[in-house]
């Protein structure tokens, strides 16, 4: 199985002097197994991905949702397959949430937000929702979601093909001194994890509400999960890449398996 990271920004792209190495973009996933391949999320990150799959003439694409808000869509205008049309594209998303992911693609692309509307893609554009609990099935690639806690619902979701697993858990804001066990069963012996990591614990408490957790979280549930690697994931926008490296190296003083993921890494799980 293998992984690259379109994005790895939470809330909002950037581009700094300050943000060259860990990058700006925000949250986008692709998992590839064999010859079939599953996107996680459609931040700003998706249009590099796009132009790969044009170039490529992809004509079978996945796309799953954690959850619609703007920094996990605002790619989904940009994606150059919606305009070919011999590409199929299918959007998936789960469980229950505030809005339909119909209803939010049609609210975000909709004057005076966005010039143009679904109805100008060329692509076939499939809306498939799944119940919490439905499996998914993409080719060689199996989907599980699980619900989280989010401002306005979230999934985290998990890929698993050739006896690996991938967890992909953002956005979600944990309680202090109670580690979430649903998710931490989710996670449990992982190849591989990412979670939500945009604080760090000392700022917690005054953003509190916000819908986001810390690195030093992600840490304890990754160990508490048996995690065999784990990224750091989501960071917030204002994170520079020094202070990155500086996380990354206090992380792996605590995890030795952790790391700082960044725009287009690709693994092998």
């Amino acid at each position: 199985m293998k992984l690259t990271f379109w994005g790895t920004r939470g809330s909002l792209p950037m581009n700094t002097p300050e943000h060259r190495i860990f990058g700006g973009n925000t949250s986008c996933v692709s998992v590839q197994a064999g010859n079939n391949q599953v996107i996680f999320d459609a931040g700003s990150g998706l249009i590099h991905l796009g132009s790969q799959l044009m170039a490529q003439d992809a004509r079978e694409i996945d796309i799953c949702f954690s959850h619609f808000h703007s920094d996990h869509i605002c790619g989904f205008p940009f994606f150059k397959p919606f305009f070919n049309p011999k590409a199929k594209v299918r959007l998936h998303s789960f469980g229950i949430a505030e809005a339909t992911l119909y209803d939010a693609l049609t609210s975000y692309l909709s004057r005076p937000i966005f010039p143009i509307s679904l109805d100008d893609f060329q692509a076939k554009v499939d809306f498939i929702h799944h119940p919490d609990g439905e499996a998914l099935e993409i080719g060689d690639i199996g989907v599980q979601a699980l619900e989280i806690p989010h401002p306005g619902g979230a999934h985290a979701l998990k890929a698993q093909a050739d006896g690996k697993s991938f967890v992909y858990a953002t956005d979600t804001e944990h309680i202090i001194d109670q580690p979430n066990q649903a998710l931490i069963a989710f996670l449990h012996q992982a190849d591989m994890a990412v979670y939500d990591c945009t604080f760090d614990d000392s700022e917690f408490e005054q953003r509190r509400g916000w819908g986001h957790s810390t690195w030093q979280e992600g840490l304890r549930l990754a160990e508490a999960a048996q995690v065999k690697k784990f990224g750091i994931f989501h960071h917030d926008p204002d994170r520079s890449d020094t202070a990155l490296t500086e996380i990354e190296t206090r992380a792996q003083t605590i995890l030795p398996h952790s790391f700082v993921t960044r725009d287009f890494m690709q693994l092998e799980v």
